[in-house]
């Protein structure tokens, strides 16, 4: 019996169909079936109707394609050629424009032998290579896809990817040899410096650390009233907690603004259920997505990628999160979480939640956000039930046009045409709306959209009533197009 594997991403779903050899179970909780032998591959990325399509030599390829276009992109050191005899039957490639990429298949030949006369006559023919244009997004979800199928033990155990490093030789062959003598030159000398200087400091005298309040107590000598704590304090101070206190220095973060520990997050988890619902948390997605986007302002600024675990509520506040890496103060406070984590006002503490979910958040050091849910999706994401009424959601479309065209005029500043995709009740509020392409996202506040979501969504929590979906293009030119998304 044929089994299927499938790894879900928002812009991109990979699935595997395969036969076990009869090995057993990988000995996982689960207890999953042991895929083995690999049968049919198909890729699907948002916005194309037809998938990719072979079997494991395009697999195979395309792991390793994905894998060392993505190490390139990010690191920016070009890869060396790959020593393979043949050329790759999955290759990736540099688009246009920075934001593209072009994912090729290239064209495999077919022997199709025909019988005139009795006689055989064999002939070949030849396929096209067939071109996706994929978007840094996708891109990213593709990677995600793979990355998911190898840390999945119960799929073709066998196939790994050998990673290594880059040699020198590839590393720095795009600078010139003077830029890179300098910083060793520079290194060696400021090292002898170092080496010289820190013989003649003397050794530091070590004394016990002093109490904070004694020394504002100390320094301001008007007595003013303070609160009195129930507790005393220690002569001796935590490793973590600063030795000395400046009358001058910046107050501690408030509750809303201050850091939540990993315990709290994990409390979180342990109290309430966790969100798995894969239509649910496509929505709070883009809502994590939304908010976080708007919010983040010092792009690029922490110097590295920073990731987090984020917990998110049904209403998609934010409740807790926590690095995945050690950070810095600076670091942490170069992305909106602090700001926009939520604290209930009369208690200044977390709201008790009726369920969580969890998402990875990514603050890539290119300036770059990614959002995507931390077990990946349990199924594929879907729409709901859809309005049925013909009528009505005739209607519904021509109060949609409506509702943008007088809030949308002027002249584009965008040279590419925005496709999104807009989800509205039997009142006429718009309840959900997504960008479906690159332009979209860039020039998502030359819209009204996000306008007229904030003010008719009916609420934050996922709907559970029939909505009616429209495809919704602005053209340069300045026309608007509304239509039915099926």
């Amino acid at each position: 019996m044929t089994m299927r594997r499938q790894y879900s991403l928002p812009n991109c779903t990979l699935i595997l169909e395969g036969l076990s050899n009869g090995s057993g179970t990988t000995g996982q909780p689960d207890s999953r079936p042991l895929i083995s032998i690999l049968v049919n591959v198909e890729c699907y990325f948002a916005g194309y109707e037809k998938p990719l399509t072979g079997g494991r030599d395009f697999f195979e390829s395309l792991i390793r394609s994905v894998s060392r276009y993505a190490q390139e992109f990010l690191s920016g050191v070009p890869q060396p050629p790959a020593a393979e005899d043949k050329p790759e039957v999955v290759q990736l490639q540099k688009g246009d424009r920075e934001d593209l990429h072009r994912l090729i298949v290239q064209p495999t030949t077919v022997a199709d032998t025909t019988y005139a006369g009795g006689s055989p006559s064999h002939q070949t023919a030849v396929l096209q290579p067939t071109q996706v244009v994929l978007t840094t997004v996708q891109l990213f979800d593709l990677v995600d896809a793979v990355d998911q199928f190898l840390a999945d033990s119960s799929t073709l155990p066998d196939l790994s990817l050998k990673l290594s490093s880059v040699s020198k030789r590839y590393a720095a062959a795009h600078e010139p040899i003077s830029k890179r003598v300098a910083p060793a030159a520079f290194g060696v000398t400021s090292l002898a410096v170092a080496a010289i200087a820190f013989m003649l400091v003397p050794i530091p005298k070590v004394e016990p650390p002093k109490d904070p309040a004694l020394q504002a107590n100390a320094q301001n000598p008007t007595p003013t009233p303070t609160p009195v704590s129930s507790s005393t304090s220690s002569p001796t101070a935590s490793p973590t907690s600063s030795p000395t206190a400046s009358p001058t220095s910046s107050p501690s973060p408030t509750p809303s603004t201050a850091a939540p520990s990993a315990s709290e997050l994990e409390a979180l988890l342990t109290s309430v259920p966790e969100i798995t619902d894969a239509t649910e948390l496509r929505v709070l997605q883009r809502k994590l997505y939304n908010q976080i986007n708007q919010k983040w302002e010092n792009r690029g600024s922490a110097g590295r990628n920073l990731v987090y675990r984020v917990g998110v509520g049904k209403d998609g506040a934010i409740l807790a999160y926590k690095p995945e890496l050690p950070t810095t103060n600076e670091q942490d406070q170069a992305t909106p979480l602090a700001q926009l984590r939520y604290i209930n006002p009369a208690t200044g503490t977390n709201p008790a939640p009726e369920a969580i979910a969890q998402f990875k958040v990514v603050f890539t050091k290119r300036g770059v956000l990614e959002v995507s849910p931390w077990w990946g999706y349990r199924g594929k994401p879907s729409f709901k039930s859809d309005l049925t009424d013909a009528e009505q959601v005739k209607g519904l479309k021509q109060q949609l046009y409506d509702q943008i065209r007088k809030d949308w005029s002027g002249t584009p500043k965008f040279s590419r045409a925005l496709v999104y995709r807009v989800a509205m009740n039997k009142d006429g509020n718009i309840t959900d709306y997504e960008p479906y392409n690159q332009s979209a996202v860039d020039y998502e506040d030359d819209i009204p959209l996000p306008r007229l979501y904030q003010s008719k969504s009916s609420g934050t929590k996922v709907t559970q009533e029939p909505l009616a979906q429209f495809k919704v293009v602005f053209r340069p030119s300045g026309v608007l197009e509304v239509s039915s998304w099926r």
